[in-house]
Order: structure tokens, then C-alpha cells, then sequence
């Protein structure tokens, strides 16, 4: 099939010759999704925009069940002659191994989609055009508070993602996004960090310049820190780093993270593991959020599922399988997700994490920290050592201040948060209501979250 011929196949044709060829081969079940679109990067450091560049989407995902095997095949740029290989490639694989003891069924039950408005955003691909100026204009922000240079990234791009299933689902939907992340920097061990993630443009040079100005500041600020010094403190966490902690336990609600003791919410449904005030949604009909949708991979309608009601845990999110498993239903969460050196499976995921806001600003919480607190604005490196028990170290990065009698008193340096999730989460004692989508290379999972404050973390430090 040369450029010219699958030229002349939409997605859904592409889509449902794909299941013609399944059907030859004697695939008992099938699960065809095809992603095409554009993505654009604008990259800057230096103060200056230095990349432009631009991707072509086009892949097929392919999940094939013969015997109770199962395996999932990417296709980049699929043709049907391609397709075809790849399908009896992977029928000698399948020949060779065991039954999947995690595949229980796809969705048969044909739903009607859930309808979102909100995915997608025709002026997205105008930003190639309008993207360096908005850089340009978070850039001036950050110096204009104070920074000597600044780097960081603006991704942008919009996709049709289409979708057939062997037990009859057929859908499509348009989406778009944009993300930016963005470091001042003052001196080596002074800098800030801010991000800016979502699909809707309205106001989007307001917000590039708020988060140039959000980052510029926190660079100022942290000029000449002192060495940390180990303890416990109440800790303050900015939305990027409670959403990289509390990610791990949200996550974690999650019945494959559960059987393979990758989680420590194992037989906690119904037990209270949080403040009463704390309540946490999977929430894939929020069309602001990264991962909204209006049906998953297997054809389920997108839905709201209640994680955390009052500071108890009340789900698990779901697909089939997992559902059949414990005796549920599926909570539209179904996704391929990837494990290992490329290894991709059929499980459920999360899809947009929502926090119900609490009635604190930032500057409240921090006013109301009359004790010794830790501040932490952006971490990276979130590490277990043991898992199942939550048990982890991250490293504070950018801004990180030393807190008493309500008022910020200077930087500090060198130091880790090394504590547990679960305590943690019992532990918060204010949740703000300054919600904004987090999703970077340390948030998987989009999430919208508060600053968050936590008391007694346990802080280690550097020796010298």
C-alpha cells in the first residue's frame, strides 16, 4: 500500500480493515486505536528561543487476544501491508507464551460516549506563529522579577484519535493541548520553576507571563541559601510537588499496581487514610484535563469515580478485567500503559486527578506557620524504598525556603523529604485553593491540585 492508497483511508476505514485482517488470522479479540495529528515544541534557554520543532502523529495501537494470550503492537505510519506483517509476527509470539493471568474480557456492553465539551481547539496549530512571542513575553516576566536567564519548553499539538473494538465499539474525538515548563535562574543555587499546562487558549499570554513572573521571583528569592538542617518540620508543598507526592498514591489506587505489590493501598478500600476535609477524584470528563475522553481503550463511556470522599478511600479505578477480578465495574479507565523495556499492556490508569479546593490561600498557609516549616516550590527525583509500604526520598529543587512565625526567612539548601505517603497523607493539616493543572516529566498523570500543607515531615540533610 503506497502514500497515495492509504491517502484514500480515513481513520475509521484504516480502522476497520485492521479488524477485517484480525478477523482472517482467527484473533479472538481486538482493540484498534489510530492517533493522527500534529506536535510542535518551542524550545528556549539562554533567555533565548533556540529549537522550533515538529512532529507528524501517526500510529495505530494494536491489542490482540488469541487463546487468552495477549499482546499489544505500535505501529508508526501503518499501511495494511504493514498491519498484516506485524499481526502474524506476533502470532508466532503469542504461540510461544503463557495466558495473560491479567486479561479477564474487553467491554461488551456499546455504550454511548460521554460527551465532553472542550477537547480540542482549532487555534492550537496557530501557535506556531504566535508561540515565540508568548515565550518571548514569559521570558521578559522572569527577567523583570529579578532572574539573569531563563530556559524552558512549550509543547503544543492537536490529534484525532479514533477507535474500534472486536465487540462492536466504533468512536472518534478531536483534542488539543498545550504545556510549558519554565526555570529562571539568579545564580547557580537560585533558581525558580513554574508550569503551565491545558487545552483552553483563552488568556494564554496572561498566563505564559504569569509563570515567567511565579518563576522569576522564586529565583530572587533563593539568593545566597543556607545549608538545611536536618529534622521535622511542617512542610508546605507548591501544587508541583504535592502533585508529584500525592500522585504516587493516587496512582496507586489502581487493583494491577495492587497484585503486583507495586502499592501501598492494598486492602485500605473504605479506611480512612486522610483528613476528613480531603476529597479526590478520577475525573475523565474534565475537558481541561490532559487525559479527558469521552471512552477508553476498550470503548467505555469516561466517568467521575469518587478515590478519596471525606479522607476515606472508596475506589480502585477499573477496566474490564480488573473489574471481573473484584467484582465491579469498570470505571472507564482502561489504557495501554507501558512496564519494563517497551512492555505495554491492557490495565487500568488514571485519567485526570481532581482535588476538591480547601479555603486557605498560599499566603494564608504560609502566615499560619507559626513552627519551624520547610517550604518546597519543585522537586525531582521521587524514589521508593519500599513501595509497598510508601516508603520514599525525594530531592527539593529550585526555590526551597525556611519558614517561622508566619513569614518566609530565608533559603535554604541541600536537603531531602524522606517520609512515607500514607503518613503523610494523614498528616495534612491545610489544603488550599489555589487549584492548577500539574502534568510534567514528574507528574504522569494530570492533576489538579492545591498547595498543600503537611505536619512533622521528616527532612534530611547533607553532611557538609
Amino acid at each position: 500500500m503506497n502514500n497515495e492508497e492509504k491517502q484514500q483511508l480515513d481513520s475509521n476505514e484504516l480502522l476497520l480493515k485492521t479488524l477485517e485482517l484480525t478477523k482472517k488470522y482467527g484473533i479472538d479479540d481486538v482493540i484498534a486505536q489510530y492517533h493522527l495529528g500534529k506536535e510542535w515544541q518551542i524550545r528556549f534557554s539562554n533567555s533565548e528561543q533556540d529549537i522550533i520543532k515538529q512532529w507528524e502523529v501517526d500510529n495505530l495501537e494494536l491489542f490482540i487476544v488469541k487463546n487468552k494470550r495477549t499482546t499489544m503492537i505500535p505501529i508508526q505510519t501503518p499501511t495494511l501491508k504493514n498491519i498484516e506483517e506485524k499481526i502474524k509476527q506476533s502470532l508466532i509470539y503469542l504461540e510461544n507464551s503463557p495466558p495473560s493471568q491479567l486479561y479477564a474480557g474487553i467491554e461488551s456492553n456499546i455504550q454511548t460516549p460521554a460527551k465532553i465539551d472542550g477537547l480540542f481547539y482549532k487555534k492550537t496549530e496557530n501557535l506556531i506563529e504566535s508561540g515565540s512571542s508568548l515565550v518571548y513575553k514569559a521570558i521578559d516576566a522572569a527577567l523583570e522579577e529579578g532572574a539573569k536567564k531563563v530556559a524552558g519548553v512549550l509543547y503544543f499539538g492537536s490529534q484525532n484519535t479514533a477507535l474500534r473494538t472486536s465487540k462492536g465499539f466504533s468512536g472518534e474525538f478531536d483534542h488539543s493541548y498545550y504545556r510549558a515548563t519554565l526555570r529562571a535562574f539568579v545564580e547557580a543555587e537560585s533558581s525558580g520553576q513554574d508550569l503551565l499546562c491545558g487545552r483552553n487558549l483563552d488568556n494564554l499570554e496572561a498566563k505564559m507571563i504569569t509563570m515567567g513572573k511565579n518563576a522569576g521571583k522564586i529565583a530572587s528569592m533563593a539568593v545566597n541559601p543556607k545549608q538545611g538542617k536536618a529534622g521535622t518540620y511542617d512542610i508546605i508543598l507548591s501544587p508541583t510537588v504535592a502533585g508529584n507526592i500525592f500522585g504516587e498514591i493516587t496512582d496507586a489506587a489502581n487493583p494491577l499496581f495492587v497484585m503486583l505489590g507495586l502499592s501501598p493501598l492494598k486492602d485500605k478500600i473504605g479506611q480512612q487514610i486522610g483528613p476528613d476535609f480531603l476529597t479526590i477524584h478520577d475525573n475523565s470528563l474534565l475537558s481541561e484535563g490532559l487525559n479527558a475522553r469521552p471512552f477508553d481503550v476498550e470503548g467505555t463511556p469516561g466517568q467521575i469515580t469518587p478515590l478519596i470522599e471525606n479522607g476515606k478511600l472508596m475506589n480502585y479505578v477499573h477496566n474490564t478485567s480488573t473489574a471481573i477480578q473484584y467484582s465491579t465495574k469498570s470505571t472507564g479507565n482502561s489504557t495501554f500503559i507501558g512496564f519494563g523495556s517497551g512492555t505495554r499492556l491492557l490495565a487500568p490508569y488514571s485519567s485526570n486527578i481532581e482535588y476538591t479546593p480547601g479555603d486557605f490561600t498560599k499566603n494564608e498557609i504560609i502566615e499560619e506557620s507559626k513552627k519551624p516549616t520547610i517550604y518546597i516550590t519543585s522537586n525531582w527525583y521521587t524514589r521508593f524504598t519500599n513501595q509497598i509500604e510508601g516508603t520514599f526520598s525525594t530531592i527539593p529543587r529550585d526555590g526551597l525556603f525556611y519558614v517561622e512565625n508566619g513569614e518566609i526567612q530565608y533559603p535554604i539548601r541541600n536537603v531531602r523529604l524522606s517520609d512515607n505517603l500514607l503518613r503523610m497523607l494523614k498528616n495534612i493539616t491545610q489544603i488550599g485553593k489555589d487549584i492548577q493543572q500539574i502534568q510534567w516529566w514528574e507528574v504522569n498523570t494530570p492533576t489538579f491540585i492545591p498547595t498543600i500543607k503537611v505536619k512533622d515531615g521528616n527532612i534530611t540533610a547533607a553532611t557538609k
